[in-house]
């Protein structure tokens, strides 16, 4: 149970404790009755006398005994049920992803057609953009031409991975140039294959059409489809002279296959902006925990009440004792 008090958020972890506040409520009325019914505990030889007689100031506020009792009965009711105050709530996901980043590094790349810029520059900020926001997911990373390498095994170690991606260059990677899509996503398959993750995804990014390699693309998202892994497909497909480069009904048909989504990225933004929407996206299939920082307070209340009932002993056995 969840209330709000004074700005503040409170939680009870045994919230039924308040069913003996109806307990304390009931007997608080019980004794409120008795003590108006209660008889004389002194005989007047002439009721006479009585008009003129002023009970004395222990006998005026004798009253504060009962509400004494019934707030230290409450607050220690209060304790047991257990409160905190709520500092912090966050959401983790429930299990952790794993992903594995396929990029294209074939000499096409270097086209400084993407926002003004190299594709391979905009493509290797948003692939450090996109690590850097990573939290609890393993991530590798391939690159591929005419041949696909592993750049980065999955590690949590998101900054090894970073560096690894940031001096990334077309013709300076060891691999022959040309376009080999289904190499590159068979080489991801295999980085993330054995993986136990609930959660395992493949992003391959390319700006061009399939030209080489001994995998064919279908055969490697077929591949993927028995294995259980996700494939996202991004086109890196700038406005005007590069636009028509990608393959996109492939690339569709590649994902599709996989059980992922085709995305097309014009500029750095629309780059970044897919790899975040892929990365909610996964982290909406996995779900989320929800976790709360709390503070214990049961400790202020259990003082509070006991504080209350001792001064109602002491109060009613030696300021307002009764005369027999």
């Amino acid at each position: 149970m969840t209330v709000h008090l004074f700005g503040s958020e409170i939680t009870f972890e045994a919230p039924w404790a308040f069913a003996l506040v109806a307990i304390v409520l009931v007997a608080a009325a019980v004794e409120l009755r008795r003590e108006r019914v209660r008889p004389a505990g002194m005989l007047f030889s002439s009721l006479g006398l009585l008009p003129a007689a002023r009970g004395s100031w222990r006998v005026r506020s004798r009253w504060i005994l009962l509400p004494l009792r019934v707030l230290g009965a409450t607050a220690l009711i209060t304790a047991l049920a257990s409160p905190s105050i709520v500092e912090a709530s966050y959401e983790v996901p429930a299990e952790g992803i794993d992903i594995v980043i396929a990029l294209d590094v074939s000499s096409s790349m270097t086209s400084a057609d993407f926002g003004g810029q190299q594709r391979i520059v905009a493509a290797k900020r948003a692939i450090s953009e996109f690590l850097g926001g990573l939290k609890n997911d393993r991530a590798g990373v391939v690159i591929f031409g005419a041949e696909a390498m592993t750049l980065s095994p999955l590690t949590l170690d998101y900054a090894a991975a970073q560096r690894l991606v940031a001096p990334l260059e077309p013709g300076r990677t060891g691999l022959r140039d040309g376009t080999a899509i289904g190499v590159g996503l068979a080489t991801a398959l295999n980085v993330v294959r054995g993986s136990t993750a609930r959660s395992k995804v493949v992003v391959l990014a390319t700006d061009g059409q399939s030209n080489t390699g001994e995998i064919q693309p279908e055969d490697a998202a077929q591949m993927a489809k028995v294995l259980g892994i996700r494939v996202y497909t991004i086109g890196v497909a700038p406005t005007g002279r590069g636009a028509g480069e990608v393959d996109e009904a492939k690339m569709k048909r590649i994902s599709e296959l996989a059980g992922g989504s085709y995305y097309r990225a014009s500029d750095e933004a629309g780059l970044r902006n897919v790899y975040s929407e892929i990365a909610a996206l996964e982290k909406a299939r996995v779900g989320s925990r929800g976790f709360i920082e709390s503070n214990d307070a049961s400790l202020p209340f259990l003082l509070a009440g006991a504080a209350l009932l001792v001064l109602e002993i002491v109060l009613s056995t030696v300021v307002f004792r009764r005369t027999p």
